[in-house]
């Protein structure tokens, strides 16, 4: 790749990231007034509520047992499908649903907005031609903690959010059972392992290449 191309390159992916940063910046700011305000004004009675939201929830769904407890009374019929994934609630006993999945939202977009001003930074000394130096190795690794840090907090927080959302769960779905979810991204971990591999390679490349300067 010519160093043109390379340049030009890397002032495009700056830009992307500059738009990106304005874009969920304000999304990290307008998120808790949308919450705070949407949240004040849920109606009390859940028959009355629109606000579904969204838990990350092992299920199981049974087929129906009506006809199967003629023959034996403790009957719950038979396994039908079962997984995890987004599961829409709207029937707490409380409006804890919406703050705890506004909260989750707005942790997850936090951390992802420090890691994007990161990323600004790195490209924003790549594109002004410094390529191999320290402060590029320390905003790598520092990058790859907050891939590490977002598959890990991101799992353990829908974790208990989901078990506080089926504590207070007001009615339960004959025929369907939910319970808590964990599911963490080692593909995720792994990449920002790699990456604070690589920022320690480039941090003694640039140690050598600094030696080598002193002994010219």
């Amino acid at each position: 790749m010519s160093p043109q191309l390379q340049n030009r390159l890397t002032t495009a992916v700056k830009r992307f990231l500059d738009i990106f940063w304005v874009i969920f910046f304000s999304l990290a700011v307008i998120w808790p007034i949308v919450v705070i305000v949407v949240g004040l004004h849920i109606p009390p009675d859940p028959a009355d509520r629109h606000t579904d939201v969204s838990a990350f929830l092992s299920f199981k769904v049974f087929t129906d047992a009506s006809s199967e407890l003629a023959a034996d009374p403790a009957a719950e019929g038979s396994l039908l499908l079962s997984g995890k994934g987004d599961v829409l609630l709207n029937n707490t006993k409380s409006n804890l649903a919406w703050w705890v999945a506004g909260a989750i939202s707005e942790a997850m977009l936090l951390i992802f907005l420090f890691g994007l001003k990161i990323m600004r930074r790195l490209f924003t000394s790549l594109a002004e031609g410094s390529t191999f130096t320290d402060e590029n190795a320390e905003r790598m690794r520092r990058i790859g903690f907050v891939f590490i840090g977002f598959n890990v907090i991101k799992p353990v927080m829908q974790y208990i959010g989901s078990r506080m959302l089926l504590a207070d769960m007001a009615t339960s779905t004959p025929g369907v059972e939910l319970y808590p979810a964990f599911e963490m991204s080692i593909a995720g971990i792994f990449a920002g392992v790699a990456i604070i591999v690589l920022s320690g390679v480039l941090r003694e490349a640039i140690a050598m290449a600094k030696e080598q300067e002193l002994t010219i």
